[in-house]
């Protein structure tokens, strides 16, 4: 992962002028602006259905690896009892996700250093995939179905069919120099939906389009779940 992400996300963290709401932490976690921008609605209805897709229900437990500030596990409480914990390398944010939800377990780590154990329901990454690169990808993915006993959700991920449409788009909203200053250094990786199925051969799996509503970043991205249902 570019430590120049990592400089990025570190300077983030709850101000005493912010109170713990869920906009607060959407916009913690970098859905505020721009073509990121995700509205308060919209992502309760994102995180709703995917609490479908999984099957989640009251008395889960989920786990979220670069949870961030805690927006998506704080949005699941809000139509689930659930037990959760996450792990984000950016201390500030860790923070904010303990003062919005302080009966969870969360760590200031990387994801290489998830630990196995105590397992969770469901163990998720959402809008994170595009940080690592394949090696450190397919790590982390190997940790998660370890960690869960139900199922995991990759989700909000790059697709590289997409890559140069989406590449250019970005482009295009900025003035050459604005993208440079942006951008420069600031590497995102694209997956093909084959590269997960690949690590897990065999695995009952379901590939989908985004599923946030009015997300402009929704035409270049999709999201995988795995399930362990059918297997012991």
């Amino acid at each position: 992962m570019s430590n120049l992400w990592q400089n990025i996300w570190e300077k983030r963290s709850l101000q005493p002028q912010h109170a713990i709401t869920l906009d607060t932490l959407i916009a913690l976690d970098g859905f505020d602006s721009g073509a990121g921008k995700i509205a308060l609605p919209d992502w309760q209805e994102y995180t709703h259905r995917i609490s479908e897709k999984l099957g989640m229900q009251s008395g889960d437990s989920v786990f979220e690896v670069g949870c961030g500030a805690g927006a998506f596990l704080y949005a699941l409480r809000q139509q689930y009892p659930l037990r959760v914990g996450g792990l984000d390398y950016a201390a500030g944010l860790i923070q904010a996700a303990q003062q919005a939800m302080p009966d969870g377990d969360f760590s200031a780590q990387s994801a290489q250093t998830m630990a196995i154990d105590p397992q969770y329901d469901f163990v998720i990454a959402n809008s994170v995939f595009h940080y690592f690169d394949e090696a450190m990808a397919a790590e982390v993915f190997n940790a998660m179905w370890q960690k869960a006993k139900v199922g995991v959700a990759i989700l909000d991920i790059p697709h590289a069919a997409t890559k140069e449409e989406c590449e250019r788009a970005r482009r295009d909203a900025l003035s050459e120099a604005e993208y440079e200053e942006k951008y420069r250094g600031l590497h995102h990786t694209y997956y093909n939906p084959d590269w997960f199925a690949n690590q897990l051969p065999g695995k009952p799996h379901q590939v989908f389009e985004s599923c946030v509503p009015n997300y402009a970043q929704s035409q270049y991205r999709f999201s995988v779940i795995f399930s362990k249902r059918l297997h012991g």
